[in-house]
């Protein structure tokens, strides 16, 4: 049972957080705790007891309402941009969230999906041509260092969403910068001089949009709902800062965790070479061994509450750890394990509840993509350090690295296609542990 004194975690927490949550699991579900940047929060690590919390409707996640400026009253770090790009679904509550949720479901639909998968395609195989050209057929080129991440993932993610937003290729570059410093660790005025930045951004780009239509994400964004409902200016910067930022960390770092898990399993990598069906289970399980999140964001009480047994005061932050939660052993057999054949990895990367990322279907298919093409061009590919020289990303929010160097070895023409997802009640069905087709 955990105890009501504060768990302070050091700086090398970032590099392997499973191994804090592993002990902080077996203590229990719940756990006060500091992070390395003074926030104090009730961590939940246990999977039954995310569930409770991530469906709790007297948490509110209203950061810029009463109950975010009461969590910051109370000495904790809660940064509101301003301008107040950060206003949007994911820090609100019903109705509201109901409200703007459905707007987001609408335009991230199966169908627009579905329309942009060719498109999809064609960006990853556009950014593997220019490593391939630097790797050619001999591989003898493909033998220097190349990062993943700076090459490929970023690049992928960044260009998949901001074309289907509508953004210009040539604003991409300083858009992302805005994008990445709102993450970053930069200090307050670095972070509310690229929002500034960024909202005026996507106000010019409401303004060329206003009138015309057109097939991009914030033309369909712009238009009315259904009811009539539609957007107003403040709430469609929140809705494209939310999307971005969202779509670019989720796919990005996923797409790096899983090579990095595949470089450091050849026998698992060797089975999606013999059956890159098999690809989208092996994503699965990703999400939950070692998905591209870390921690939710915040939850704030407005009451004194109950969870776990403790009994936490108004105004305090409450954080799920769903990398934590995801490895539960009271849940999941040999959490510790990468296992694609696992029968039942009802993970929580994307969430739980009336917040589940409205972007997951999109993320999986994006992820499904890249990560299938890299394995066919580059048969070779390989890690060009040692597993443990790789640094992970400082963030309590994304888990990520910061770099992944690899040796591109020889490039193989590109594929056709990438074949139809397998459905979830599928998926469990095709490759064990070892890489071994069942």
């Amino acid at each position: 049972m955990a105890t009501d004194s504060v768990h302070r975690l050091s700086g090398d927490f970032f590099q392997n957080p499973h191994a804090v949550y592993r002990e902080l699991n077996e203590r229990g579900p719940v756990h006060r705790v500091e992070f390395p940047s003074g926030m104090n929060a009730w961590l939940v690590t246990g999977y039954d007891l995310a569930k409770e919390v991530l469906t709790d409707p007297t948490l509110s996640k209203d950061l810029y309402g009463p109950p975010g400026e009461q969590a910051e009253s109370n000495g904790n770090t809660v940064l509101r941009l301003d301008p107040p790009v950060n206003d949007h679904m994911l820090y609100c509550d019903p109705p509201r969230h109901t409200r703007l949720r459905k707007i987001a479901m609408k335009a991230l639909s199966s169908g627009t999906i579905r329309d942009f998968t060719p498109r999809m395609e064609k960006i990853a195989d556009s950014l593997l041509d220019g490593m391939a050209d630097r790797a050619g057929t001999d591989g003898m080129a493909g033998q220097e260092p190349v990062d993943l991440l700076q090459a490929y993932t970023y690049p992928f993610s960044i260009s998949v969403i901001c074309e289907l937003i509508g953004i210009r290729a040539s604003d991409r570059a300083e858009f992302q910068g805005w994008l990445a410093t709102q993450v970053s660790t930069a200090d307050a005025d670095e972070k509310h001089a690229a929002a500034a930045r960024f909202e005026a951004y996507v106000h010019r780009l409401c303004e060329e949009r206003a009138g015309k239509g057109g097939g991009d994400l914030v033309s369909e964004l712009m238009s009315p709902a259904d009811d009539g409902d539609r957007l107003d200016r403040r709430e469609l910067v929140g809705m494209v800062n939310v999307i971005l930022l969202g779509s670019q960390e989720t796919v990005a770092g996923l797409i790096g965790n899983a090579v990095l898990i595949l470089l450091n399993q050849p026998r698992l990598l060797a089975g999606l070479r013999r059956d890159p069906a098999l690809v989208p289970a092996f994503l699965e399980e990703t999400l939950r061994y070692e998905s591209s999140g870390n921690v939710a964001t915040p939850r704030f009480t407005t009451a004194p509450v109950r969870i776990g047994g403790h009994t936490v005061d108004s105004g305090q932050i409450v954080l799920v750890a769903p990398a934590a939660a995801n490895r539960d052993p009271g849940r999941f057999d040999c959490p510790h394990d990468m296992d694609p054949s696992r029968p039942d990895n009802r993970h929580l990367a994307f969430g739980y509840g009336v917040h589940r990322c409205p972007g997951a279907a999109m993320a999986r298919t994006e992820s499904r993509i890249a990560l299938t093409r890299l394995l066919s061009r580059f048969p070779d590919l390989s890690l060009a350090v040692d597993a443990e020289e790789l640094t992970w990303q400082p963030s309590l929010i994304s888990r990520g690295l910061l770099s992944l160097p690899v040796r591109l070895g020889r490039s193989c023409p590109a594929v056709a296609d990438v074949g139809s997802p397998i459905p979830q009640q599928e998926q469990s069905k095709g490759l064990d542990a070892h890489g071994r087709t069942r």
